[in-house]
């Protein structure tokens, strides 16, 4: 594993499009024994994930708001920075939700795996983990888990501003005239001039403005419109 983990180290320090580095990571992966890859970054609203889990996992997930009860994640938040996971291990545990997760999951043939966390900052996180449709993972060596952080880290160098597979704060809405003066202050137009454009006052401009960096979490309107562009929501 600590092998695979430097040559993933040394092909990502290339410069590497998106398309070359998920498939670099697609093979890291088959290389080490798993089915899939994923790449978590828990950063607040702007969480985000990559990964090439089936296409309607993905959906499924963001979905059912999974991010709240996935044991990897919860894991990862309170627990040792490189750690295996299983369904078998879930069920013994007892919980609903878990057992609901893991058998939602299952139909897409992930069982079990490994996981990498990485903090960043005071709340902040890095998650990588490989899955895979066995019942148990079974690695040669536990990893090294300064390798696995430095291998994380140029994972999110490339990932960071990848094409997101899945935004996970599904649970934000911002309204359409939210949505449209956000998308005019993003694009650099003064609130004036929005109000012009969109045929509404100056007044009604600044409360959609400051309504969308509430829902957003953000400390004002400029980073509001920046989650929202990360979000996909404007």
């Amino acid at each position: 594993m600590n092998e695979l983990l430097l040559q993933l180290i040394d092909m990502l320090s290339l410069p590497l499009e998106e398309r070359a580095a998920r498939r670099a990571l697609r093979d890291f992966a088959e290389s080490a024994g798993f089915d899939y890859f994923a790449y978590l970054h828990l950063r607040g609203q702007e969480s985000f994930a990559v990964s090439n889990y089936p296409r309607e996992w993905q959906e499924h997930y963001v979905q059912k708001n999974y991010i709240r009860v996935d044991p990897v994640v919860t894991k990862a938040k309170h627990g040792p920075p490189i750690f295996q996971w299983s369904a078998d291990e879930a069920r013994r545990i007892g919980r609903l939700d878990v057992r609901q997760f893991y058998k939602d999951a299952d139909r897409f043939g992930i069982r079990s795996g490994l996981s990498v966390s990485v903090p960043v900052g005071f709340k902040n996180r890095m998650i990588f983990t490989l899955a895979s449709g066995k019942s148990m993972v079974c690695i040669d060596e536990d990893p090294d888990p300064v390798t696995a952080a430095m291998a994380v880290a140029f994972v999110h160098s490339h990932l960071a501003s990848a094409t997101q597979d899945a935004a996970l704060a599904s649970d934000i809405r911002l309204s359409p005239r939210e949505a449209e003066c956000l998308r005019w202050f993003a694009d650099g137009m003064s609130m004036p001039d929005i109000a012009e454009t969109v045929g509404i006052g100056y007044r009604s401009v600044r409360s959609y403005l400051d309504e969308a960096t509430r829902k957003l979490g953000a400390a004002n309107s400029r980073q509001a419109a920046s989650i929202a562009i990360r979000l996909g929501l404007i």
